[in-house]
Parts: structure tokens; sequence; C-alpha cells
């Protein structure tokens, strides 16, 4: 399985991952990151200093959750516990686990009008990265929703071409520095009582990536990834067990 985790992603281009249940998304991403994370925490108590970290965790918050359950404490446990475990003996105080957990992802917060220079501030930084995660797509229309009209649809291709362009600015320095580049997107969403097809999801990210995967949930705890196309990968669903978060 150690296979699938380091090589369902590729560093040639953008990768996309769909979904229609927001959960089964944010088990998916949550998996990468906590697998990331506690690669770098295991690997410092390897070491003797100095220390030669492995690269951090970048993820691009847009829709929120997966920030709000971090701070909850509901995701990153692993690291947590791991932690614990390495500092239990020098009885290192808990602000200390959650400092190294800290360092081991940077997770941003874009709002309106700040989306340019943060974006800036992650591709700065990618060197320093093993992954960069842009969820979701489909909120970062609400960044700009002051230039859309709602009714006409009137200025919605000119956020589908700035999206267009700060992805492929990432995939961009992504490639030359071999760091795999992630956007979320949600198949549908809900507007009134009707769900309707996402923007974001149909052209753009069909047309722009070279690996797509969609993600679901088989029961509360299994998680169905369906390689729809990649680059070394033959079509196939892998299933990830007891990826559900835990309460």
């Amino acid at each position: 399985m150690d296979g699938i985790y380091n090589d369902i992603l590729s560093i040639a281009g953008l990768n996309a991952l769909i979904f229609n249940d927001p959960y089964a998304k944010l088990c998916f991403t949550a998996m990468l990151a906590s697998r990331c994370c506690l690669g770098r925490v295991q690997q410092q108590e390897q070491q003797r200093p100095p220390y030669t970290f492995k690269k951090k965790v970048c993820y691009i918050d847009l829709d929120t959750t997966f920030s709000a359950y971090v701070k909850a404490g509901l995701l990153l446990k692993e690291l947590a516990i791991v932690t614990a475990a390495a500092t239990t003996a020098t009885r290192v105080a808990t602000p200390l686990i959650i400092e190294d957990i800290r360092k081991s992802i940077t997770i941003y917060l874009p709002t309106e009008g700040n989306f340019e220079s943060l974006l800036n501030a992650v591709i700065n930084s990618m060197a320093e990265s093993c992954i960069v995660i842009f969820d979701s797509v489909n909120s970062f229309y609400n960044l700009y929703y002051k230039t859309i009209n709602i009714e006409s649809g009137f200025g919605l291709s000119n956020v589908n071409h700035l999206l267009s362009i700060f992805l492929m600015l990432l995939v961009k320095h992504g490639v030359t520095l071999q760091v795999p580049i992630l956007a979320t997107s949600m198949i549908r969403y809900k507007k009134s009582k009707d769900w309707i097809q996402s923007p974001s999801s149909n052209r753009l990210l069909r047309g722009k990536s070279v690996v797509k995967l969609y993600v679901e949930m088989l029961n509360e705890n299994d998680l169905s990834v369906h390689i729809i196309s990649h680059p070394a990968r033959p079509q196939e669903t892998v299933i990830f067990q007891n990826q559900g978060i835990k309460l």
C-alpha cells in the first residue's frame, strides 16, 4: 500500500480530486497531510542534531473545513500521539506538541483581497514543501463574488481565467521543484433547492489536469479513490481502509 501512497499524485502537472461528498474529500486530504507530517516527525525522532527535516505540507484552505477540524483536534492526531510519546520522558508540555504540528504543516486561509499576496507566499515557500493542496476550487469564486453577476454570469469567465493562471503558476513551480499540486473540486454544489454543475470542475480541471481522481466513502471508515486518469497508473479503484475521522 505504500506504493499507492507515494505515487497516486504526479509532479508532472496538476492533480485534480473531484468529489460529491465533502466528507470524503476531507478524509482524503487529511490522509495525505497526516502521512507527510507523520513522516517528518518520525524522521526527527530518528536523527541526532543537526536535524534535516522532511519538507512541510502547504495547505490552502479556501473552504476552512480542514482548518476547523485541525483546531478541534480531530485531524493530525497521529502526529500529536507520536510527538507526545517522544516527549513524555523529558516531560515537554503540550504547547510544544502543538508547535511541532505547526512546524509540519502551514495552513493558509485566503480572504477577499489577499489571495494574490498569499499565493506569492505559497510560491516562495514551495522549495520547503512536500505537497501543495488547493482546497477547494469551488470556494475560490467566493473571493471574487463582487466581480460576478450571479443572475447573468457576467464576470465569471474572468474569474475562471484568473483561477487558471493561479493554478498554472503553482504547477509551473511545482514541476520545477518536484512538488505535487493537488486541487480539489466538488462536482456539484447546492443553489437554493437544486444541485447544479460547478463552473470550476468541468472544463478547467478536466482540461488542465494530468491526474484526475474521484473520491467517495464506502462506509464510515473506508475511503474509495477511483483513478480516472494518470500518466503512470491504470484506471483502477483503490480502497484506503480506516481513513474516517474519529471523533
